[in-house]
């Protein structure tokens, strides 16, 4: 029997969308497990650091001023010790929007250490739209002197002189290496938040993020 020649490109063409399909499972099956309970477990134990599976509604309420945790959301992952000497809190918070369609999950991830008592500060990406706003002068939130900084961030205070002295131009350098984080400061606590799960893989580096950010702080922002 003669096989057409249209049938056989028809065949290759199945055959390489399958094989990739599988190659796409794969790596969100590698990316999952990277994200696994037991992964994290292990890794917050090689940090020092305590874990619990979950959070219970005490916890959550403790971080009901963050806008990326409202009352619907799940906290997981919880990890409690020291980065240095000063206490450090980590978790995972999701929580599911109704498009009208299908839900979605958004998940944050956040690093909480104790601080002075700051004035409310949130230092956070602009979106593709303010970005564009602001290379055309039109530009909301604090000005710093560093013109990708102000690209990249929104700077919101109770206190400008105290956003002024930490944003130093190393602080500001700094902030630019990850730029799609968010740092949120409110009296006593710093937040540096990430969106999505927690991965066990990043825990480090994240730790060490937070390490270089009070390496970074003025001594006189220490005695605030």
């Amino acid at each position: 029997m003669r096989i057409q020649f249209p049938f056989i490109i028809g065949a290759i063409v199945t055959f390489a969308i399958l094989a990739l399909a599988v190659v796409v499972v794969r790596r969100s099956i590698g990316r999952s497990m990277g994200s696994g309970s037991g992964r994290i477990e292990q890794e917050a134990r090689h940090l020092g650091l305590g874990y619990a599976a979950k959070g219970d509604k005490e916890f959550r309420a403790r971080f009901a001023d963050l806008p990326e945790i409202p009352r619907s959301a799940t906290i997981k992952h919880v990890m409690q010790g020291r980065v240095g000497d000063r206490p450090i809190e980590v978790f995972e918070a999701s929580y599911m929007i109704h498009t009208g369609q299908a839900p979605i999950m958004i998940a944050h991830t956040v690093y909480a250490a104790e601080c002075p008592p700051w004035p409310v500060t949130h230092i956070t990406p602009r979106n593709i739209l303010a970005r564009l706003a602001a290379r055309l002068g039109r530009q909301t939130g604090l000005a710093m002197e560093n013109a990708e900084f102000n690209r990249r961030f929104k700077v919101r205070t109770h206190d400008e002189d105290f956003a002024i002295a930490l944003l130093s131009p190393e602080m500001q350098e700094f902030m630019l290496s990850k730029w799609s984080a968010r740092w949120r400061i409110s009296p006593g606590r710093l937040c540096l938040i990430y969106r999505g799960t927690l991965k066990s893989d990043r825990m480090a580096t994240s730790l060490a993020r937070m390490t270089r950010f009070w390496e970074l702080v003025p001594p006189e922002l220490e005695r605030w």
